[in-house]
């Protein structure tokens, strides 16, 4: 069965290289109030990594008030969009994507400045223990067999875990708009329903349902990273052959008129967030992956990537 290469995220990673003390170019926000609009509720994913980054940031003095305002993700990024000669910045995230009308998605975050990608958390494909899918490979042909038939629990409709089950579908060969996908608000209320027997397999974050791993009440098929994931028995997504890997990325977005030196000032400040050893440790206790990228390498991944989710929607007829 042929199958159609889908960009791997992993070809886009860099190395950073941290430097020593505070840089000069942050100076101007050492003051600052700098509103960061964060899509979903407060304690949700992305607001604990906005928060991380708050904390690290006002630690080193490098802003006064990194101020996280959640919207409710459908309007998060039309909201940002429209305010205009405003210092703020935008937490984008991949559930974006699908916020936008039909024929802009590919085009989502036109109407911002990229300013850089901090990091993501790999998703991971489960099953109950006991299950008798012992393999991605009996996952694939079961979804093959019948996809209808197969239910996959996740997040809510539109989101990563949505958008790498339809990528594994088209990867797989199968229609993504026959598949069953049921959306909970939640990765531990898709875990109740797997458990419970009301889904056959479930796509969360790695950090999401590790200990359930550990306790053996789930088992992992495959995970989305480009490397195996240290401590978890399962090969990746593109050890399967589907040519495929998957983050639930973070990044940082301006407004569109962003003067030059509100830039630079922006990007120094991530960039010496993410070089901290504070940072670190924050990644490896949430389970993110710091995956820093910045500049124009960022952008064009960012184009590459609003695409390929944008190709995704549509698959599963989520265009709106």
């Amino acid at each position: 069965m042929r199958r159609r290469q889908v960009l791997a995220l992993g070809a886009g990673l860099v190395a950073l290289a941290a430097g020593c003390g505070g840089p000069a170019s942050t100076r101007k926000l050492a003051a600052a109030t700098l509103p960061i609009v964060v899509p979903g509720p407060s304690g949700g994913d992305a607001d604990r990594v906005a928060r991380a980054l708050k904390g690290v940031a006002e630690k080193a003095a490098l802003v006064a008030d990194l101020r996280p305002v959640n919207r409710p993700s459908h309007v998060a990024l039309a909201e940002f969009t429209r305010v205009r000669h405003a210092r703020q910045v935008l937490m984008a995230e991949p559930a974006l994507v699908g916020t936008v009308r039909a024929p802009r998605q590919a085009g989502a975050f036109t109407g911002t400045t990229p300013l850089v990608r901090l990091c993501g958390e790999w998703e991971v494909l489960v099953v109950p223990g006991a299950s008798r899918l012992r393999s991605f490979g009996a996952f694939a042909d079961a979804m093959r067999r019948d996809p209808a038939g197969l239910a996959v629990a996740g997040r809510t409709q539109g989101c990563v875990d949505h958008m790498l089950l339809g990528m594994l579908a088209q990867s797989l060969g199968v229609d993504a708009r026959l598949l069953r996908y049921v959306a909970y608000p939640t990765s531990g209320d898709a875990v109740t329903a797997l458990t419970g027997g009301r889904a056959a397999a479930a796509l969360a974050g790695h950090s999401g349902v590790r200990d359930r791993v550990r306790a053996g009440d789930l088992r992992v098929l495959a995970v989305s990273s480009p490397d195996r994931i240290p401590g978890v028995p399962a090969p990746t997504l593109l050890e399967c052959d589907t040519h495929l890997d998957c983050a639930n990325w973070r990044g940082i977005l301006g407004p569109r008129d962003l003067p030059e030196d509100d830039l630079a000032a922006l990007v120094e400040m991530c960039r010496y967030v993410a070089g901290s050893e504070r940072w670190q440790q924050a990644c490896a206790r949430n389970g993110w992956a710091p995956l820093y990228l910045e500049g124009e390498d960022f952008r064009q991944w960012l184009r590459v990537e609003t695409a390929r989710l944008a190709r995704a929607v549509g698959d599963l007829g989520l265009r709106t």
